[in-house]
């Protein structure tokens, strides 16, 4: 499968026809606040130094994206704000291209095969706005994965657990209007994340369980976000760029992700959103000699199986999620939610389909 994102732009067009179309439907704008309510808006609220969207007597958390997405805001300047998201995704069920396949079939070539997997983030950041136009973030996230495997008949499972990569990002806004904004972000992500978490026997886990990239890498991000109404929209793209090889003589494969949401309020501190999202991602260039090999026979020094396969790691999806978002207009709390799952899912197989994934965060602005 030739790892590709050409359907990303078409994705790109159908949200922007979606937009328009949901905005020049009848939805009201009278309730779209005019420039002046932002002069007594609580000065750390994001949305109202981006697009005026909070009233004069306090937060409103409305045009904030869903709880999956990461660097949708900025802050006015002054403004902090702390958080806490929590993210799981379950793996289960090998694909080869869009095809889901039996395990008796992953194992073809290999000696054994991934049967699920589970991975859990809890992720704190921090962001600081020493300006109008610029907002900073730190960000890091504490993972726990497990896998189960089944090696020629016989089940296993193995857990990996630490502390991953920490991002550095900036925020500027490039644009700012009454009822829509933009911005551009640029991460940095430092390699603390360990890349040699080991199985009982020596060897090392594969790809897919390791804590982090090993590398220095790049992350840029493009935000527009609008409102019209009991209506707010926004779309992101962004990628992942490594740079360099690790220590362990490889470099994890390249991403780039767009995502586009619609979020409807339901009263002064709810709102429920709807967003699709297409990433892709490519293959690891180079391989971890200390991953496990077949040690005999024809196919002798070829990997155990495909976690542990560098030219079976890439792959392309679309997902669908559905989310809340609950806020405090006194005090700057906010509790958001999201769940989702893949409708398509190309992979380079045999690899594992994502099942299902859930983001859930709280925040706290000041």
């Amino acid at each position: 499968m030739k790892n590709s994102i050409l359907f990303i732009p078409a994705l790109a067009a159908f949200l922007v026809g979606a937009l328009i179309l949901s905005v020049d439907a009848g939805v009201s704008s009278s309730s779209i606040k005019k420039p002046s309510a932002c002069s007594g808006c609580a000065t750390s609220a994001c949305v109202c130094t981006s697009i005026c969207a909070c009233g004069a007597d306090g937060y409103d958390y409305f045009a904030y994206a869903p709880s999956g997405v990461m660097g949708d805001h900025i802050h006015h300047k002054g403004g902090l704000m702390a958080s806490y998201r929590y993210m799981f995704m379950s793996m289960q069920r090998n694909y080869d291209g869009d095809s889901q396949i039996s395990d008796a079939d992953a194992r073809d070539d290999y000696m054994g095969s991934a049967a699920e997997m589970d991975m859990q983030m809890h992720m704190l950041g921090v962001m600081y706005a020493p300006s109008d136009k610029l907002t900073l973030m730190l960000m890091s996230a504490y993972k726990e994965s497990s896998m189960l495997n089944n090696m020629m008949g016989t089940t296993s499972k193995m857990r990996s657990s630490g502390w991953g990569d920490v991002t550095f990002s900036g925020f500027y806004s490039l644009y700012r209007a009454q009822a829509n904004s933009a911005h551009f972000g640029l991460g940095v992500s430092a390699p603390t994340g360990s890349i040699d978490q080991r199985m009982s026997n020596g060897a090392r886990m594969g790809y897919p369980m390791q804590l982090g990239s090993g590398t220095w890498d790049m992350k840029p991000s493009l935000t527009w976000i609008g409102q019209s109404g009991d209506w707010s929209y926004g779309s992101q793209v962004s990628a992942v760029i490594h740079l360099d090889e690790n220590d362990n003589g490889y470099t994890l494969g390249d991403s780039a992700m767009l995502t586009s949401w619609i979020n409807r309020r339901i009263n002064d501190w709810s709102a429920v959103s709807i967003r699709l999202t297409g990433k892709s991602w490519g293959n690891v260039d180079g391989r971890d000699d200390e991953m496990p090999t077949i040690q005999m026979g024809p196919m002798m020094g070829q990997p155990m199986a495909a976690a542990v396969d560098p030219d079976a790691r890439a792959g392309s999806s679309l997902d669908l999620s559905l989310g809340l978002s609950l806020w405090d207009t006194e005090t700057g709390a906010r509790f958001a939610i999201e769940a989702g799952a893949p409708i398509y899912q190309n992979l380079d197989g045999p690899q594992l389909g994502t099942e299902w994934f859930l983001s859930a965060g709280i925040q706290m602005a000041w």
